[in-house]
């Protein structure tokens, strides 16, 4: 048989896939362009001519915002800011978004002293004003808010207020900045530096409906109730001026669980087709579960999930399930005298979805009253220590709970912290996990009422015959 020695191995690196997305966009093939130049900014990120072409790809398959992001990213790492800025400008023409082609542009020039830029812009929207001052603050908040918003909106909170920090101090100063900068320190849970700046902000203007819903709602995360009820009034008597005050308040509203007020405001600014964001979709779900409206709030839950690219926590009906799973079963056990009843309760609480959202001060504080060993067992849990004979009883809990037929078995788990307490009593290697919780479901349902075979055993912890008889006969030892 011949053998082919001279065949020539292709090198799929950036330079292939470059040239490929090259090809694919001069046949208007912009889907494979895409493709590969996503491919290219995957081992060159920095190759600012593809990020170029891949927005103009994506701009042609209808993914503008996708395309805009690109040079969001860019601008918050200040990487290539005023190229970026003149990118967004040149992609809001193709965009048709003459505004935001404006705004970009005037950034552009600002950061390049281009004014050649800005006169071919106001050419070309035929712009006049009064003021080069005032124009240039209006760009410069226009892109803040939005770069802001873009990371606020990815969870990125730390670099939102890096993004603010790094603004000259003129511009940090104005109003729309410092409100920005207050509600990230809010969510950032600094509470006193956003308190005082939200106190300066409406002191200033008592009518700021953003300082307004933000304040309110750091009275509520910081338990201030005779404030927040006062504060709470106010929300409620508030006419919003336009759209983005109204959608600004709807959402904190349902924050505050002020279902109704919030549906009131938020369901005519979606039908408009305003703000079609993931706050907006969260509060709707939210607003309709309590409501009465589950399948409207499955609806706007399912829009959430299609839009998100970061962890969007729990839908609402998990939590309220969560929460009256937690009520009846979990905190009985918290109260129990038993210290194992305390610890399956610690356990089933780690296990439980949504938990974050009900854990209250109350809660807390029974958690605060236990002993120091169903304190170490919680520590363990969060701060993810290395605690060896926790780690042994925790585990097996842990086996038992991803069985079906044993997860709600309380009796079993109650049995297993003391068998696991014995066997670590015996100064034996705990590494073979899944053979004790094996051995020891075998011989606990013998038993019971309830029989179990040696193979269903097997299927369940995924072990030879041969080690769980081997583990029954030492647990039978002890």
């Amino acid at each position: 048989m011949a053998h082919n020695d001279k065949v020539i191995q292709m090198k799929l690196d950036s330079p292939f896939y470059k040239k490929l997305g090259e090809q694919k966009f001069l046949q208007h093939d912009y889907k494979k362009a895409a493709d590969y130049f996503g491919k290219v900014l995957d081992m060159s990120p920095q190759e600012f001519d593809i990020k170029v072409k891949y927005a103009e790809s994506l701009v042609q398959l209808g993914l503008g915002s996708k395309a805009e992001h690109i040079f969001y990213e860019n601008i918050a790492r200040s990487e290539e800011v005023p190229d970026s800025f003149y990118q967004l400008s040149q992609l809001n023409i193709t965009l048709n978004d003459p505004n935001k082609s404006f705004l970009f542009g005037m950034n552009y020039v600002l950061a390049s002293n281009d004014e050649d830029y800005q006169e071919e812009l106001e050419e070309m929207f035929e712009v006049s004003y009064h003021s080069a001052e005032k124009i240039e603050i209006e760009s410069q908040l226009f892109a803040i808010q939005l770069i802001f918003q873009y990371l606020f909106s990815q969870g990125r909170l730390s670099e939102a207020r890096t993004y603010i920090l790094d603004q000259d101090e003129t511009i940090q100063e104005h109003r729309v900045v410092r409100n920005l900068l207050a509600m990230c320190y809010l969510y950032l849970n600094e509470y006193d530096i956003a308190r005082e700046m939200f106190e300066r902000l409406l002191f200033e203007d008592n009518t700021d409906v953003h300082a307004l819903c933000h304040y309110t709602l750091l009275l509520y995360n910081t338990k201030d109730n005779d404030k927040y009820e006062r504060y709470l009034k106010i929300l409620n008597t508030v006419m919003p001026m336009n759209d983005d005050e109204s959608f600004k308040l709807g959402i904190v509203l349902c924050y505050l669980k002020q279902y109704q007020a919030s549906q009131n405001i938020l369901q005519p600014l979606y039908r408009k087709g305003k703000f079609l964001s993931i706050q907006m979709y969260n509060a709707l779900s939210y607003n309709h579960y309590h409501l009465g409206n589950l399948e409207e709030s499955k609806y706007f839950w399912s829009k959430l999930q299609e839009i998100s690219q970061v962890d969007v926590g729990y839908a609402p009906w998990i939590v309220a399930d969560s929460k009256v799973y937690f009520d009846h079963h979990i905190l009985p056990l918290l109260l129990n005298d038993d210290s194992h009843h305390r610890l399956y309760g610690v356990f089933l609480l780690n296990q439980l979805r949504g938990r974050e959202v009900f854990m209250t001060e109350e809660i807390w504080a029974v958690l605060e009253t236990m002993n120091d060993y169903e304190k170490l067992y919680l520590t363990y849990l969060i701060q993810d220590l290395k605690l060896n004979k926790l780690d042994f009883i925790h585990k097996g809990m842990l086996m038992m709970y991803n069985v079906e037929s044993l997860k709600n078995n309380e009796t079993l788990f109650i049995v297993w912290i003391d068998q696991a307490e014995a066997i670590i009593s015996e100064n034996v290697d705990l590494t073979p996990v899944d053979d004790y919780v094996a051995a020891f479901v075998y011989m606990y349902y013998r038993n019971t009422e309830t029989k179990v075979t040696k193979q269903q055993v097997l299927e369940w912890f995924h072990i030879s015959q041969y080690r769980l008889n081997k583990m029954i006969d030492y647990l039978l030892s002890i």
